[in-house]
C-alpha cells in the first residue's frame, strides 16, 4: 500500500512538473513547445488525478492557481526595505544633468548604466522562501503595503516553485504586474457587450485587479508580471544589478527581454530612441525609461534621498499625439453644479486605448487655443492616462464653428452664473438638477465618505428617474419592496446594499463632514473640523472667524463651510439624518497636545507610515508643512533622512525621534 502511495506520488508529481514547464516555457519565455489542446489535455488530466486523489493535492499545483476563497481583505505589511519611487526625467536637458552629476559625485567615468523600460503597472514585492512562493505585498506608500498573496498567485507566468540550482532559502524580488494590450481590448469588449463601465488604461485594470477580494476574478483577468530588481537574497553575492537579474532569469523568473547595459550618454540616448520608436508594436504599455547605475557599490555610495534613489532616473517619453476631428463640444454638469465643456471626438487610438472625448475645462482653455467645432486637433493623454486636447491645425481648417457659452444648465434648463472673474459657469438649482444630485448621493456613498457598498452610479440614477430617492437621506428609507423595482437590483444584491446602508449609520465624525460634499473641503480638512469642533452642533454654529482659525482654513474655505450650514436645505438633511438613527463617534482619544504646533517629517518609518504620522499630528492640533522654516516646531526624524535634516540643524530646529514623537501624543 505504501509502495503505491509513492509511485502515486511520483506520477502526480511529474504531471505537475510537465504541466509548470510548459506553462513556464509559454507565459515566460513566449516559446511553446506543445499545441494548446495537448496543454489542456495535459490540464484536465491533472484535474481528474486530483479529484480522483484529493489527499495528493498540493498547494503549489497549477490547479491552485484559481482561488476559490473570497478574501476578508488585505493586512497591512510593512516592506523589509522601503520602495522608494523615482526622480523623473522630462527631456534630454534633465537627463543630462544627472548623468553629469552621477559622474561628478562618483568622481569618475568609469561606471555603466542598466536600462530598462518603466512599465506602465502595479508595483509590488514578492517573497520566496526554499524555493517556493510565500507572499506580495502592493508598494503602498513605500514603507507599508497590503498582503496580495492570494491574488498574485493567480499570475500565470510567476512560478509557484523556482527552478533549477543554488536557490537561495529566501529571496525577495521588486515586480511590476500587468495587463496586455490585446487582454485589454478583450475585457473592455466583454464589458461593453455586458452594458458595463470599460477601463480607462490596463494600468487601472492591474491595480483593481490585485485588490478585488475574490482571486477568481484575478485568474480571469490573465495578468502578468516582470520582475525587474531584487530587493534581499541570504546568498547574495551578486557585484551588479545585472548579474542578478541574470540569475533570477535561471529560476525560471519572467524577466524583460528588453533590458540592456549601457556605456555611455549617447548609447542612452540611442536606446532611448529604440524603445520610443518600437513602443506602439509592443505587447504591453510602457512611459518611459529607467536609468539606474549597474554597479552595487556605486549604488550605495550614491546614496539615497528621503523620496529617491540617487543613482536611478525614469527618463520620461513625451505623451503620444494624434490627430483627429472635433465633432462637436457638449457641456457636463459637476457635483457642484459647475459646467464643464467636453470635446466629441472621432474616435482615435493613442497608445492602445481608443479615446472618443476629452475635457476642455473650461472656456477661458477654448478661447486660448481657438478651438472650433470641425477643428482637426492634435490630441495626447496627459500623463499617457487622460485625454486633452493639446493644439489645434489651422491650416486645415474648413467650415469651423465657434464654441458658445451655454446661457442655460444643459440638465435642468436653469439660468447659468458666472463665478465672479473666472471663466466658469455654475448651475445654482443644486436640488433638482439631475447630475448634481446623483453625483452628491456617490460623494455620500463614496468609499472615503459613508463607504456604502454597492451603490453604482447606475443604481443611483435608476433610484433618482424612478423617483424613489432625491437625496442622500432617502438612502436610509430604501427598503427590500423599493429596490426590487429598480432593474439589476436582484435580491441579493438588494440585500447587501440594506445590510451597507445600515452598517453606515456608524461612521466618524470626519467621515460625515467628507460625505457632504462642501465645497473644497476634502478629507484633510474634514479631520481638522471634527478635531477641533469635536460634534455637529458645534461645527454648525460656527462663525467665519472660528473656521479661519484652524491651521489650513483659509478665508474661502471658511466661507463655503460657514454658507453650506446657513443653508436651510442642507440644515434640515442633517437634522433627518440624525432623526433616522445616524451613530457618530466623536473622538475623544486625541488631545489638542500639538495645538499651534508645526512640524516636519522626514524619512521612513518603523511602526507607522509617514501618512499615518501625519493625521496624529492634525488630530491633536498640529500642523505638517513640506519646509523647515524658523516657524518649525521641530523636524520628525525617520530612517534615511533627506536635505531637511542638515537645514534643521543649521536653523537649530529640534530634532525628534518617531519614539519621541509619540510620547508626546
Amino acid at each position: 500500500m505504501s509502495f503505491d502511495k509513492n509511485l502515486l506520488k511520483k506520477e502526480y508529481q511529474e504531471l505537475i512538473d510537465k504541466i509548470n514547464y510548459h506553462n513556464m516555457m509559454y507565459h515566460t519565455y513566449d516559446a511553446p513547445e506543445i499545441p494548446d489542446a495537448t496543454f489542456d489535455k495535459l490540464y484536465s488530466k491533472l484535474k481528474a488525478f486530483e479529484k480522483k486523489y484529493p489527499n495528493l493535492v498540493t498547494a503549489e499545483s497549477p490547479t491552485m492557481r484559481v482561488g476559490s476563497k473570497l478574501l476578508s481583505g488585505f493586512s497591512k505589511v510593512q516592506h523589509k526595505e522601503p520602495m522608494l519611487s523615482l526622480a523623473n526625467a522630462s527631456d534630454y536637458d534633465d537627463f543630462l544633468n544627472f548623468y553629469v552629476r552621477l559622474k561628478k559625485d562618483l568622481k569618475t567615468d568609469d561606471f555603466s548604466l542598466f536600462a530598462e523600460p518603466k512599465f506602465d503597472g502595479l508595483a509590488i514585492s514578492i517573497t520566496y522562501i526554499d524555493g517556493h512562493y510565500s507572499s506580495a505585498i502592493t508598494r503602498g506608500d513605500g514603507v507599508v503595503g497590503e498582503d496580495v498573496t492570494a491574488n498574485v498567485k493567480t499570475i500565470k507566468s510567476l512560478p509557484l516553485v523556482l527552478q533549477g540550482s543554488n536557490i537561495p532559502s529566501k529571496i525577495c524580488l521588486k515586480a511590476e504586474i500587468y495587463m496586455s494590450l490585446i487582454e485589454f481590448e478583450n475585457l473592455n469588449k466583454k464589458l461593453t457587450i455586458n452594458n458595463e463601465k470599460i477601463f480607462a488604461n490596463p494600468r487601472n485594470v492591474a491595480a483593481g485587479t490585485i485588490r478585488q477580494l475574490d482571486p477568481k476574478v484575478a485568474s480571469e483577468r490573465n495578468l502578468k508580471i516582470f520582475i525587474h530588481g531584487l530587493i534581499y537574497d541570504d546568498t547574495f553575492t551578486d557585484k551588479t544589478h545585472s548579474q542578478s537579474l541574470s540569475r533570477i532569469s535561471k529560476y525560471g523568473l519572467p524577466i524583460c527581454n528588453l533590458n540592456k547595459t549601457i556605456k555611455s550618454i549617447n548609447d542612452a540616448q540611442k536606446y532611448f530612441k529604440h524603445l520610443n520608436d518600437i513602443r506602439p508594436t509592443l505587447s504591453f504599455e510602457i512611459d518611459g525609461i529607467v536609468f539606474k547605475i549597474d554597479n552595487y557599490k556605486q549604488q550605495e555610495s550614491l546614496g539615497l534621498t528621503s523620496k529617491a534613489p540617487k543613482w536611478a532616473i525614469a527618463y520620461k517619453f513625451k505623451s503620444i499625439e494624434v490627430k483627429t476631428k472635433l465633432l462637436d463640444v457638449t457641456f457636463q454638469v459637476g457635483r457642484t453644479g459647475i459646467i464643464t465643456p467636453v470635446a466629441e471626438l472621432e474616435s482615435v487610438n493613442i497608445g492602445g486605448v481608443n479615446v472618443s472625448r476629452a475635457s476642455l475645462h473650461n472656456m477661458d482653455e477654448i478661447n486660448r487655443k481657438d478651438i472650433r467645432i470641425n477643428d482637426i486637433v492634435y490630441v495626447k493623454r496627459a500623463g499617457d492616462v487622460i485625454p486633452e486636447i493639446d493644439r489645434v491645425s489651422i491650416n486645415q481648417r474648413t467650415k469651423s464653428i465657434k464654441i458658445k457659452t451655454p446661457k442655460k444648465c444643459p440638465a435642468c434648463g436653469s439660468i447659468l452664473n458666472k463665478i465672479s472673474s473666472q471663466s466658469i459657469y455654475k448651475c445654482t438649482n443644486q436640488h433638482n438638477c439631475k447630475p448634481q444630485i446623483i453625483q452628491t448621493i456617490q460623494h455620500f456613498a463614496s468609499r472615503k465618505a459613508m463607504n456604502i457598498s454597492g451603490l453604482g452610479e447606475s443604481i443611483i440614477e435608476s433610484l433618482v428617474d424612478s423617483k424613489t430617492i432625491n437625496n442622500f437621506t432617502d438612502l436610509y428609507h430604501l427598503n427590500m419592496q423599493k429596490l426590487l423595482n429598480i432593474e439589476r437590483m436582484a435580491e441579493k444584491s438588494s440585500k447587501n446594499l440594506l445590510n451597507s446602508i445600515q452598517k453606515s449609520k456608524n461612521n466618524s465624525f470626519d467621515r460625515l463632514i467628507y460625505a457632504l460634499g462642501i465645497h473644497e473641503v476634502g478629507m484633510t480638512t474634514s479631520k481638522s473640523l471634527a478635531s477641533n469642533f469635536k460634534n455637529m452642533d458645534s461645527l454648525m454654529t460656527a462663525s467665519i472667524e472660528d473656521l479661519c482659525l484652524i491651521n489650513d482654513i483659509g478665508e474661502i474655505v471658511a466661507e463655503n463651510i460657514f454658507e453650506y450650514f446657513r443653508n436651510k436645505y442642507n440644515k434640515n438633511n442633517i437634522k433627518k439624518l440624525f432623526n433616522i438613527g445616524l451613530q457618530i463617534t466623536y473622538s475623544s482619544k486625541n488631545s489638542m497636545n500639538l495645538s499651534e504646533k508645526t512640524y516636519v517629517i522626514t524619512g521612513s518609518f518603523i511602526n507607522m507610515s509617514r501618512q499615518d504620522i501625519e493625521q496624529s499630528i492634525i488630530d491633536n492640533g498640529g500642523r505638517v508643512t513640506g519646509s523647515i522654516s524658523n516657524k518649525t516646531t521641530a523636524l520628525i526624524l525617520g530612517l534615511k533622512p533627506g536635505s531637511k535634516l542638515d537645514k534643521a540643524k543649521k536653523l537649530n530646529i529640534d530634532i525628534i525621534t518617531e519614539e519621541e514623537f509619540f510620547k508626546l501624543l
